[in-house]
């Protein structure tokens, strides 16, 4: 009798925890990257967070929230750790071998920052592209699994150094270093919305967009069944512009 007790509240035990389960779902995201995710306070937040926590009400489950390295949300994907991701990924072909991403939710404009000077004083005042060429020679700061250092590389700028960081935070405050005239970065390539939080932050720094453009988009397992849901969801929140809204609370500019 006390054997067939054991088991039957082992059985109950696990389908509680199954239940607790079904009532969650995960979010892997790389929370160093404002004004998408970043900490404050202690507490993971950004427009992908908030984008993330709709989405999970809308679900009408719990959401969780683990932080891992950027470069490891793809294999973490992989490997099931997670319902979906977020941290403003492009989908690109490479990653598409991996995993399965969302109908796009933002447009995103590459951008430049670098060291204030007068040798840019001529561009602050138009919508120009920074000239590539500008970068010969210089030491270009980027982050580990992004699709920026791929741009830069096409762009076929000569003798250029490239710095691959493993996470935002070291790349700004190696720029930073830069405009103290200690560091070693001539710029950073980053995402516009980054790129404008950066420069307000730190007035000693500028930026321009480049002539490189993407989107941001969700990534999931393979074969995810949220796929399907998580776009309508989108979709819904592009027509009530709850995006914009969005964009709007986390200085967004589009």
């Amino acid at each position: 009798m006390k054997k067939l007790l054991s088991v039957i509240m082992f059985f109950l035990q696990s389908m509680l925890l199954y239940s607790v389960e079904q009532n969650e779902i995960v979010l892997l995201t790389s929370a160093d990257n404002p004004p998408y995710e970043f900490t404050r306070s202690g507490e993971i937040v950004g427009f992908d967070i908030d984008m993330a926590k709709i989405i999970a009400e809308k679900l009408g489950k719990s959401l969780v929230i683990k932080d891992v390295p950027f470069p490891s949300l793809i294999p973490a994907l992989v490997s099931k750790q997670g319902d979906f991701a977020m941290a403003a990924i492009t989908p690109t072909d490479a990653r598409r071998e991996n995993v399965d991403f969302s109908i796009p939710y933002q447009d995103n404009i590459s951008a430049i920052v670098l060291v204030d000077s007068d040798e840019f004083s001529y561009m602050k005042d138009s919508d120009a592209i920074f000239p590539m060429a500008l970068l010969e020679g210089r030491t270009i700061g980027v982050q580990l699994g992004t699709h920026h250092e791929s741009d830069v590389r096409a762009a076929n700028i000569s003798d250029i150094e490239i710095k691959r960081y493993d996470n935002v935070g070291t790349m700004i405050a190696e720029i930073s270093n830069s405009a103290n005239g200690n560091g070693i970065l001539y710029a950073l390539v980053i995402g516009k919305a980054e790129a404008h939080m950066m420069t307000k932050r730190n007035p000693k720094l500028c930026s321009f967009l480049l002539q490189f453009s993407d989107s941001f988009a969700i990534a999931f397992p393979k074969n995810s069944p949220l796929k399907e849901e998580i776009n309508e969801i989108l979709e819904l929140l592009k027509e009530t512009e709850k995006i914009s809204d969005l964009e709007i609370k986390w200085d967004i500019a589009q």
